[in-house]
């Protein structure tokens, strides 16, 4: 068996990371459903800003297994900063296998590296799965994250 890698995202990555994305929708409410030709302009545009954007792959082989999202942001409160996890997604095939962990240790790794105070990630509330998994991390309950999501048709 080939050893998973934890690996910066490519430009060659993305049509297996709009895969994994997808298989993220079925559990989200909201986002998504982007086009490879949408993905790749965000991508290039989070490739410009390195010292905001960070993704990683999990690869084995060729395959790859898991995808993470991570945005790094400054605050008054948190005078290091902050890191926070945007989308962590491995594929249903991996899972169980413990890449969804090697995703957040390295991206630990990266946010103490930038000297960052913490690491968070929020899910749905009606996803379990995710909160357990993140418990199980060594993520606890902090604060209460609210969100509003904005009606796209409704401000053009």
């Amino acid at each position: 068996m080939t050893p998973t890698l934890i690996r910066p995202c490519l430009e060659t990555d993305l049509p297996a990371v709009r895969d994994l994305l997808a298989q993220l929708e079925e559990v989200a409410s909201s986002g998504g459903g982007l086009s490879l030709e949408e993905l790749a302009a965000m991508y290039d545009e989070m490739e410009a800003a390195p010292d905001i954007y960070l993704n990683l792959v999990a690869v084995s082989g060729e395959s790859v297994l898991g995808f993470i999202s991570l945005v790094f942001y400054k605050t008054f409160f948190h005078k290091g900063g902050t890191a926070l996890i945007n989308e962590l997604v491995v594929s249903s095939a991996a899972r169980g296998q413990g890449i969804g962990r090697m995703l957040i240790e390295q991206a630990q790794c990266e946010a103490l590296a930038r000297g960052m105070d913490e690491l968070e990630v929020g899910t749905e509330e009606d996803n379990t799965a995710a909160q357990k998994f993140y418990r199980a991390c060594g993520f606890d309950e902090n604060y209460v994250l609210l969100g509003m999501e904005f009606d796209k048709d409704a401000a053009a």
